[in-house]
């Protein structure tokens, strides 16, 4: 059942991630446009005529993609989970999420709900004959829609909303105490590192967007930071120790340099799975390291923040953000070449080959 849940969870998150790097994008943009012609504030010239209300509409375009990102999330789990018919209802929960400030939250909720009813449905209502049209035109969206409207809008709206809330003041506040700050970049930076583009990771990744899209912008900075942290270290680890490493790792880890520089933290992934026992929690001490550290030397937000190496650009003291991921970089690149010998398996498999081509030669 959890297997289940984490697929469709998978699978969501998998259709908002252009949703939300798209729009950050374009409003990373439109700031930066601003902060080249001094302009700290593009909603001064929401009325106004000229260039820069053209930036601020452009702006704004990214702001409504990213406000796309819980009605996207629960409509396509609840579309993993009862195909085509439930996307209706898993949109609807989305908006809701939105509407009643359960935020993403409600989006899971009422997108794992949305599938679930529209499966109970398909299975008890069978109409057979001239009749049988009206069940996935007018009858499953008028029941689904209905349900997914009930549980949202006058039963879990409300309670939802009120832990959503206090998780985000919760959050807030940490962001104003420089202890609690690097306790969560502590915390953010370990679950970054842990799978890698796993549910640990995602979770990471999304919460810092969640909190994003309601103007809290660190915890999505300190994300970014340890994001590239692992495939860059990996990356760095064939440079500093090359005959540790097999020639398709080699190969490897120019593909995890480049990783490490856009922020696909998968890229790390090849390398990890030579020695999980010591290389995962290698990963995690770096990430973890790597964006306390940056926090501590006073990496701050300056516009909403980009992920990547190069996001530095938009991060107020930008080397800070440079130096924090460059110390996990160079934890892992030293510690893996130490912990592990990357060439074993290659080894192993020569040594097996040869006993293969003796035994058949006898």
């Amino acid at each position: 059942m959890f297997k289940e849940a984490k697929k469709h969870l998978m699978s969501g998150i998998s259709y908002v991630l252009p949703v939300i790097i798209g729009g950050s994008l374009v409003v990373a943009v439109a700031k930066i446009l601003g902060f080249i012609g001094g302009v700290t504030n593009l909603d001064d010239f929401a009325k106004s005529t000229g260039f820069y209300h053209y930036v601020w509409m452009f702006q704004n375009v990214g702001w409504s993609t990213i406000g796309l990102m819980n009605m996207v999330l629960a409509g396509y789990i609840a579309y993993s989970i009862g195909d085509k018919p439930a996307l209706a209802a898993g949109f609807v929960g989305g908006v809701l999420a939105n509407s009643t400030n359960a935020g993403f939250l409600g989006a899971l909720v009422a997108g794992f709900f949305a599938g679930w009813i529209t499966n109970v449905i398909k299975k008890k209502i069978v109409i057979k004959g001239a009749a049988a049209s009206a069940v996935p035109l007018i009858i499953l969206p008028l029941l689904t829609v209905g349900s997914v409207g009930i549980l949202m809008s006058l039963i879990l709206g409300g309670p939802l909303s009120y832990i959503n809330n206090g998780l985000l003041n919760w959050v807030t506040a940490m962001s104003q105490s420089s202890t609690n700050v690097v306790i969560l970049a502590l915390i953010l930076g370990a679950m970054i590192g842990f799978d890698l583009g796993g549910p640990v990771n995602k979770a990471a990744w999304m919460a810092g967007n969640v909190l994003f899209m309601s103007g809290v912008y660190l915890p999505a900075m300190i994300v970014n930071v340890a994001i590239w942290v692992p495939p860059l270290g990996y990356g760095l680890a064939t440079l500093v120790k090359k005959s540790n490493f097999s020639p398709t790792l080699k190969e490897a880890g120019n593909g995890a340099l480049i990783m490490g520089v856009i922020g696909i933290t998968e890229g790390a992934i090849p390398f990890t799975l030579q020695n999980p026992m010591k290389l995962m929690p290698l990963n995690v001490i770096a990430s973890s390291i790597g964006a306390a550290t940056a926090i501590l030397l006073g990496a701050n937000i300056k516009m909403p923040p980009i992920g990547g190496m190069y996001g530095f650009f938009s991060v107020g003291n930008g080397w800070a953000y440079l130096v924090g991921g460059l110390v996990g970089a160079f934890i892992i690149a030293f510690g893996a070449n130490f912990l592990v010998d990357f060439t074993e398996k290659d080894k192993e498999e020569s040594q097996t080959s040869d006993e293969e081509i003796e035994i058949s030669f006898n």
